[in-house]
């Protein structure tokens, strides 16, 4: 007689895989995906070149500071300012007199509201406006100094222009990303209010000639002015508003 069949063990390697997939399982199901940053905060430099003369009108640029934060996934607010200076000495008359002199800064700045649109993996496009207010003067001293017929004449003057905006900016823009930074560049209309002034003032000394022909140690002064200013709107066509580059932040 054969004695019964002993009962098989059951099989535990199933039990043990399911075992270790627990903790993996787990994992793929809390650990973000890489893509998952966001970044709310954007901080970057901008330049505005001028076509026009690109070569000489270029040598010093407006140069500013742009700031966005993401309100939306594809709308952002949007704070700039903008800074320029230059100057210009000469040495006309260096061994007796400083010579003529020009200088000019301005300062802008804005505010704005942004909507983007994804083009692809790294280009965006963007439109919105700004709304901002700009300052600016311009200042040429000048210094001429000449041999006449009857003496010696000694001219002085000095010329203001000051330019005051406030204007609206709607705009395009199309940016290209690489890793958290953006390259981009905008075009703008600009239409808002403007005030110029205008302001002249010149002196003329003359030192005619004594009989003996010495020239005597003063002169007889001149002087005249001129006061001009002008206000009203005005509408302009930027193609280059400003070009630059910005980082994401968290």
């Amino acid at each position: 007689m054969k004695a019964p069949p002993r009962p098989r063990a059951p099989r535990r390697w199933p039990l043990l895989l399911a075992a270790a997939a627990l903790p993996l399982a787990a994992t793929a199901q809390t650990a973000p995906p890489d893509t998952a940053t966001t970044y709310k905060h954007q901080l970057g430099l901008t330049a505005s070149p001028v076509l026009d003369g690109f070569f000489k009108n270029n040598r010093s640029l407006p140069l500013g500071l742009l700031y966005k934060r993401q309100t939306k996934p594809n709308q952002a607010l949007r704070v700039r300012v903008v800074g320029q200076y230059s100057r210009r000495d000469t040495t006309d008359f260096a061994t007796f007199d400083k010579g003529s002199t020009r200088y000019f800064w301005r300062a802008e700045a804005y505010v704005g509201y942004e909507w983007q649109k994804a083009l692809g993996r790294r280009v965006q496009l963007g439109y919105g406006a700004e709304l901002g207010a700009a300052t600016s003067q311009r200042v040429s001293k000048f210094v001429g100094d000449k041999l006449t017929g009857i003496g010696f004449e000694q001219d002085r003057g000095r010329e203001t222009d000051i330019v005051r905006n406030v204007l609206l900016r709607p705009f395009v823009s199309l940016s290209y990303r690489l890793g958290r930074v953006h390259l981009f560049a905008e075009t703008a209309v600009e239409t808002g209010y403007r005030t110029f002034e205008n302001d002249r003032k010149t002196y003329l000394t003359i030192f005619y000639y004594e009989p003996d022909g010495s020239i005597p140690p003063q002169g007889q002064l001149q002087s005249s002015s001129r006061y001009f200013r002008n206000r009203g709107p005005y509408l302009t066509w930027r193609p280059v508003q400003l070009i630059g580059a910005s980082i994401d932040l968290k």
